[in-house]
């Protein structure tokens, strides 16, 4: 079994996948800030699920250091109980900030055993910041959930290791956001890479995430040019066996 429930319209996840739930990247409480507020602070429009009503978990997967997926506010108000999961950046910070958790580090190309999943860790070809990783997790059957959310070009040697699964579902970001290259550069590639990355690892279906028009202040915001997908064309083309979920109802992947 396969399903996903959005916690909130950007990317954060509910994942029940086999025996196993759990959640993504939660930013659930209040605002999240990139380095500074004058530098970049942003707001949910629409509220996202409450905490206290986050369907039962069993373990947190955090796929980058920034604030809009590592959220320390948000991890403050789940139980310690809870063990997490992280790629290289946002373990090192998880760990600074929460010394006494279950914190456990996805090495880069490795598969780490975790419950009944297994989980595959990728990190671009690219030495500075702003550096976006994407995870691969695995069932016992060897199918395989994407999660991209500032999408990915994986390299031959990543390309290798992933072609022993099969893709059930890519999640990734359809949004094209740009600030200046001093700042980061293409922060969200859009959908050329949506196609690119469909055509490498050829999954059966495909969810958008990363996408909210969200409410942002700072230089960021000011300098940014933003390009959100057109959703009806897409669905309407169904190039890429588009799921389309715009609400927080617990959607079955089939």
């Amino acid at each position: 079994m396969l399903s996903v429930k959005r916690l909130n319209l950007d990317s954060s996840w509910h994942i029940e996948f086999e025996e196993e739930k759990f959640i993504i990247d939660p930013w659930l409480i209040g605002s999240e800030i990139d380095g500074s507020k004058w530098l970049n602070q942003q707001w949910h429009i629409k509220e996202p699920v409450k905490v206290k009503n986050i369907p039962n978990f069993n373990f947190l997967l955090i796929s980058q250091n920034y604030e809009d997926h590592c959220h320390l506010k948000t991890l403050e108000e789940i139980p310690e109980t809870k063990p997490i999961i992280a790629t290289g950046k946002a373990y090192k910070k998880l760990k600074n900030k929460f010394p006494n958790r279950s914190i456990t580090h996805l090495e880069d190309n490795k598969i780490t055993k975790f419950g009944n999943l297994s989980f595959l860790s990728f990190r671009p070809d690219k030495l500075l910041d702003p550096i976006y990783y994407s995870a691969a997790i695995i069932n016992s059957k060897n199918e395989a959930i994407f999660y991209a959310p500032h999408g990915f070009v994986l390299n031959k040697k990543q390309l290798k290791i992933i072609n022993d699964f099969s893709i059930k579902l890519l999640i990734t970001t359809f949004t094209e956001f740009e600030i200046p290259k001093i700042m980061g550069g293409k922060v969200n590639p859009g959908m050329e890479n949506v196609y690119e990355l469909y055509n490498q690892i050829k999954p059966e279906k495909t969810i958008n995430t990363h996408d909210e028009e969200k409410i942002a202040k700072g230089l960021v915001s000011s300098l940014a040019k933003i390009k959100y997908a057109d959703f009806d064309k897409i669905e309407s083309e169904n190039l890429i066996n588009f799921i389309r979920i715009d609400n927080y109802d617990k959607k079955t992947i089939r």
